[in-house]
């Protein structure tokens, strides 16, 4: 485990070893996350590496649904209905 130092201004710095290792760039961000006596941090997906939407992938290639019934589904309906239960 490698140990880091609080500066004056609380800013901590991460080794070379640690950002090569995490790949982490000027600008990336994190989540901090407290449990009982520590911090966490963990880092944000950027946009680009987010995919699209679990949701819409599936919507889009459905692997287990007949096309012709897809086609049959009024998705505004269905979405009004999600949001309304």
């Amino acid at each position: 485990m490698e140990e880091i130092v609080v500066d004056d201004t609380y800013k901590i710095h991460f080794s070379r070893e640690l950002v090569d290792l995490l790949k982490i760039k000027p600008k990336d961000r994190f989540n901090i996350i407290i449990k009982n006596d520590k911090i966490v941090l963990e880092k944000v997906k950027r946009e680009k590496e987010v995919g699209k939407d679990s949701l819409i992938e599936l919507l889009e290639s459905p692997a287990h649904v007949d096309p012709a019934k897809i086609k049959q589904l009024n998705l505004k309906s269905l979405e009004e209905e999600l949001w309304t239960t």
